[in-house]
């Protein structure tokens, strides 16, 4: 389910990148996180950004089976991340107003951040941090309250 939200939500951001990226292969979990991200910074999406990576990086790291796979998802995000924004930045696909209204009413930001590192997606999966560096890592992060905007609200 988390892949199918984060699918829908991309293709409904970029298009065209989407079309060709399915023509090649299947994007991560990581690249569709860093390409919404890159994408979303092109357009300058100010604080709503912040909290989607930082949701994103808990969901990435306590994703991760080991610390190799943890550094090559943060790799795989922080390369598409790149990518996209130079695409959107250059080319423009799709219009950033439009871009923004989709971003700032993704799912992801109904996920919920519990003080031990756990994640609790939107579709009521639930991430837990497996490593201790984790877990500390999550007790020095700043309390955040993340919610979805009501209706009509823009940020």
């Amino acid at each position: 389910m988390k892949n199918f939200i984060y699918f829908i939500s991309f293709l409904l951001l970029v298009p065209e990148i989407a079309i060709a990226q399915l023509g090649t292969k299947s994007m991560t979990d990581a690249q569709q996180l860093g390409a919404m991200a890159g994408v979303a910074l092109a357009c300058n999406a100010g604080s709503r950004l912040d909290d989607f990576e930082l949701i994103s990086s808990y969901i990435l790291g306590n994703s991760a089976k080991t610390e190799e796979d943890r550094e090559k998802a943060f790799k795989e995000y922080a390369s598409e991340k790149l990518r996209t924004y130079n695409l959107q930045r250059d080319h423009q696909p799709t219009p950033c107003p439009e871009v923004l209204q989709t971003f700032y009413h993704l799912p992801i930001f109904a996920t919920i951040i519990y003080a031990d590192g756990t994640v609790k997606l939107p579709d009521g999966k639930i991430i837990k941090a497996k490593t201790q560096a984790q877990k500390e890592r999550a007790k020095n992060m700043p309390k955040r309250n993340y919610m979805k905007p009501g209706r009509g609200q823009n940020y």
